[in-house]
């Protein structure tokens, strides 16, 4: 696999983990009723890492 491919597949693999985290997230807090930030510490989701999901979470609506 040259650079290139190699590159777009992991901007895949990456993108597919981040949609399997907010679907996650989006679990959470509908089963447990709790908050995002809740549901992202549950998932021990970093905390540089919140805001994006928040974002991501908020373009689906």
């Amino acid at each position: 696999m040259d650079n290139f491919n190699k590159q777009i597949y992991e901007a895949g693999i990456n993108d597919g983990r981040a949609e399997g985290k907010a679907e996650s997230i989006k679990n959470l807090m509908s089963t447990l009723n709790v908050s995002i930030d809740q549901a992202m510490d549950i998932l021990k989701t970093p905390p540089e890492e919140h805001q994006y999901f928040k974002d991501l979470l908020a373009n689906e609506q």
